[in-house]
């Protein structure tokens, strides 16, 4: 009987300070979940997500073929990794497969010339593709040669043959029940760790056609259901889960499709035997927001509903073929989430065709009015396999592009006795026909302070007080943004810093920011601010900042409302107080130990309770009351865990904001002393 073959299947992340992917594997389990069903006999898998533990295995056991999950985030680590792999074995058979690989034949032909190393890139769905090419592997003795030699049309399969490139034809859409559960093969135990959060999927693919998403291409557009081993896998998962409560779904529409109510019911009841998970990251559905809703209640404020416009603009939404919801439906939508409790979130893109900073401020203004409480501001990246990646648009367009380090994705690495560096990269827009450079950089700006002000509800306060004295959030938002270097040395600073980081870390090239970052590797390594100047800059105003610019907006809220004629005593008085409660909730956060009693004659309990939503006069206590200001015994054990994940230092700390919108549900809460 012939000895199985071993496959090493690696979906790296990078180890600096703070992991760069933080999920399990998926993609690489359910390859292999599906090869072990369909090949028992013949091949046998190990599963990689740490290059350290990459490297030991190599150690061990020198593998048969060895293949890489490729993604924006790892692919120069899984590259690097390959230089090494074929200088030592040059006959072990390398396998690159995933989105991170242009489909126009321009794109693919300058991907073979720059890595020619790889020996087969599977391309689209993986299962299916991965199993025949191990077939014709198997056929072949394992001979890369071989195969190449006769230009077997391997299907979903891309190799180069000299200056040839070999495409095999598109192999059908894969119904996701025929892929095994690798959670449940047991394929997934050894990332039950305190660091990784687990990921699961229920679907496959995204009826819609956005020109800036990998996704939007015909081949994806019908989706798959999945519901088989959907319960079991929760149950596994939520009886082995050793970090942060949270469960990753990389479905593209949840809650958009009927099937989604049921399989929402079995999160609800897994909740309810395990309390997991606390918290589910999704892309919730772009339609059918009322049956979101009732899923966002089901599953008791763990889910968050999204409404990602990209743009509120028709012009920037007709050049990137997208139908939005209109504003007045939006803002309804998010009230009634709002009133369920339901965490709520949009997404905006800055730099899409037509964008300028009226447009984009526009979009701000339109998300913050809709009671959303996390915008997700994004930069236009120029992805693979994307319409707006074609040179055709960028000339229409008049788009011009940059390279910048993917924040945490570099690092020092080895494997048998050789080291190298792997630094990871992305091309982002700066600057379009209707979007200068320096609206670009004004537009981040305004996006830092929408990030400061306004996600996670951090001053909740003053965002509900805007709306008993009837004036806009936005507009005070936009006030404290066209004032930022008015305000001290400090706050003037970090927004310096911020456009610092913006302007200074682009380079033209791929090759320049390699060469640039290579030489400076250890410095970036050292570095605890990291390499994301907007999760730098959320980072430096909450947690070392705060209490100045605590101090900043009740001061001027204080100012605008006089400037306005709608400020009393009693309005000045709760402000006053307010702003000191602000305080005893927020700073040293992470800090489980320090709680506070002081004396309020507002009833800061009723205040906290309503989400500060009643009226001044309501809330007047007839005498003063003492009260503590704690931590909830559930809330320190998050906050330890999310320590556990993320780490104290600066960078750290701003992905964990950055990472978990709910920041406001671990606020200090006001108790009876």
């Amino acid at each position: 009987m012939n000895k199985k073959k071993l496959i090493y299947l690696a979906d790296l992340t990078h180890r600096g300070l703070v992991l760069s992917s933080n999920v399990f594997p998926l993609s690489i389990g359910l390859i292999a979940a599906y090869l072990i069903e369909k090949r028992p006999e013949d091949f046998e898998i190990e599963l990689f997500k740490y290059p350290e533990d990459f490297s030991a295995a190599f150690e061990r056991r020198k593998p048969d073929i060895v293949a890489f999950a490729n993604y924006s985030w790892n692919f120069h680590i899984s590259y690097e990794f390959t230089r090494i792999i074929k200088n030592l074995w040059p006959d072990m058979p390398v396998v690159f497969g995933g989105p991170n690989y242009g489909l126009e034949s321009d794109e693919v032909s300058e991907f073979w010339k720059k890595y020619d190393l790889i020996d087969f890139y599977v391309v689209r769905e993986g299962e299916e593709a991965f199993v025949r090419l191990m077939d014709a592997l198997l056929a072949n003795e394992m001979s890369i040669a071989a195969i190449k030699s006769c230009r077997a049309e391997l299907p979903n399969c891309h190799y180069a043959k000299g200056d040839e490139i070999v495409i095999g034809p598109d192999l059908p859409r894969l119904t996701l029940e025929e892929i095994p559960s690798p959670y449940l093969m047991g394929l997934m135990d050894k990332f039950f760790d305190e660091s990784l959060g687990p990921m699961i999927h229920t679907t496959r693919g995204c009826p819609f056609r956005c020109a800036f998403c990998t996704e939007g291409s015909p081949y994806y557009n019908i989706v798959e259901q999945r519901m088989g081993a959907l319960r079991d896998e929760l149950h596994y998962i939520a009886q082995r889960v050793r970090g942060p409560l949270d469960l990753y779904i990389s479905d593209a529409n949840f809650g958009m499709f009927r099937q989604d109510m049921e399989k929402a019911e079995m999160l609800a009841d897994c909740q309810k035997q395990y309390g997991y998970p606390r918290y589910i990251h999704v892309s919730t559905g772009k339609n059918q927001k009322e049956r979101v809703i009732e899923i966002a209640k089901l599953l008791d404020g763990a889910l968050s509903m999204a409404a990602s416009l990209q743009s509120t603009d028709p012009v920037v939404l007709s050049n990137v073929s997208r139908s939005n919801i209109s504003v007045s439906k939006l803002t309804a939508v998010g009230k009634l989430a709002n009133k369920v409790d339901a965490g709520t979130y949009s997404e905006i893109i800055l730099g899409l065709p037509g964008d300028s900073f009226d447009a984009h401020r526009q979009s701000l203004r339109d998300c913050v009015n809709a009671n959303f409480d996390n915008i997700r501001m994004y930069q236009l990246i120029m992805l693979p396999q994307t319409e707006l990646n074609t040179p055709a648009s960028r000339r229409k367009f008049g788009m011009k592009s940059k390279h910048r380090v993917m924040p945490r994705s570099f690092g020092r690495y080895h494997l048998a006795g050789h080291d190298f560096v792997a630094v990871e990269s992305e091309e982002i827009l700066v600057e379009n026909s209707t979007l200068s450079f320096e609206d670009y950089i004004r537009c981040r700006e305004l996006d830092l302070t929408v990030e400061l002000l306004h996600n996670g509800k951090v001053y909740e306060e003053l965002q509900s007080y805007c709306e008993i004295a009837g004036v806009s959030w936005f507009d005070f938002i936009l006030r404290f943004y066209e004032n930022r270097r008015g305000y001290g040395a400090d706050i003037s600073a970090m927004y310096d810093d911020f456009r610092e980081g913006l302007t200074s870390r682009l380079w033209q090239t791929r090759e320049e920011l390699t060469s640039a970052t290579t030489s400076n590797i250890d410095e970036m390594l050292r570095n605890e601010r990291g390499t994301n100047e907007m999760s730098m800059g959320k980072a430096t105003g909450f947690f070392i900042l705060f209490e100045q610019i605590n101090d900043i907006l009740f001061d001027e809220m204080k100012s605008w409302l006089v400037e306005l004629g709608l400020l009393n005593s009693e309005g000045e008085a709760y402000l006053d107080e307010v702003r000191r409660f602000s305080r005893l909730r927020k700073m040293d956060l992470m800090d489980c130990d320090t709680q506070f009693v002081e004396n309020f004659t507002f009833d800061v309990e009723a205040l906290a309770a309503s989400h500060f939503t009643v009226t001044p006069t309501q809330v007047r206590l007839p005498e003063p009351r003492r009260y503590k200001i704690a931590h909830l015994p559930e809330q320190s054990k998050q906050i330890t865990a999310y320590v556990k994940e993320f780490g104290r230092l600066h960078d750290g700390m701003g992905k964990m904001l950055m990472r978990y919108p709910h920041i406001h549900r671990l606020f200090r809460r006001p108790q009876p002393a």
